[in-house]
């Protein structure tokens, strides 16, 4: 049987081919394609190498952090801010526990113990409308000195704050006992407005 010829462009193009070493369209193509195809995958494997690195660091961190060993947790999540910025995910809770480490390792304030320091902690607490943190400070203040006036005050204010009519008034009339001159101060003091129509705090002003 006789061979079929290929057509004469064909052979041209493999004999070129053959000549110049180089490789067919096909060949070419799939050789691109090969190409495209490995330029498209190394971002990606750098982008998963990065975000694995990430993840370690915020474990470390948070183990750090459970062992209660902050300036380690502080380092790592720190470190994971500082190198993996493209990493948004992660940073809000990296955040969150940075702030605490940087809490939990500062210096820590003792607390107050004089009559004067739980008085000052009262009025800052007061001012920043804590009420709960001013009512701890002055019912231990009370404890240890149940006969200072001011203490008694403050208790009547911070009540009063609180729209508690009862328990403010009954600290106000302690007040004015120990120090008449609390209840001048008292009809004119804003921090009682709240409560000043209602019945405990006139019987209060009255009884003095």
């Amino acid at each position: 049987m006789a061979k079929q010829r290929r057509p004469a462009a064909r052979r041209a193009a493999s004999k070129s081919a053959a000549r110049t070493g180089r490789p067919t369209t096909k060949a070419t193509a799939a050789r691109k394609a090969s190409v495209s195809r490995k330029r498209i995958a190394a971002p990606i494997v750098k982008m998963r190498q990065a975000y694995a690195k990430a993840i370690k660091l915020y474990e470390k961190g948070l183990k750090a952090l459970q062992r209660r060993n902050f300036q380690t947790a502080k380092a790592a999540f720190q470190q994971l801010l500082d190198q993996h910025p493209e990493e948004k995910e992660l940073h809000d809770r990296a955040r969150l526990y940075l702030n605490v480490c940087e809490r939990e390792a500062g210096p820590k304030v003792k607390p107050p113990k004089t009559i004067d320091e739980r008085l000052l902690a009262a009025t800052l607490a007061l001012n920043r409308r804590d009420f709960d943190e001013a009512l701890s400070m002055l019912r231990k203040a009370a404890k240890t000195y149940p006969d200072d006036d001011h203490v008694h005050y403050m208790l009547a204010v911070t009540h009063a704050l609180r729209e508690d009519a009862e328990a403010a008034a009954t600290h106000l009339n302690k007040a004015i006992e120990l120090n008449p001159d609390n209840q001048l101060q008292a009809e004119q003091e804003p921090d009682f407005d709240g409560i000043r129509k209602s019945k405990p705090f006139l019987e209060a002003i009255a009884a003095s």
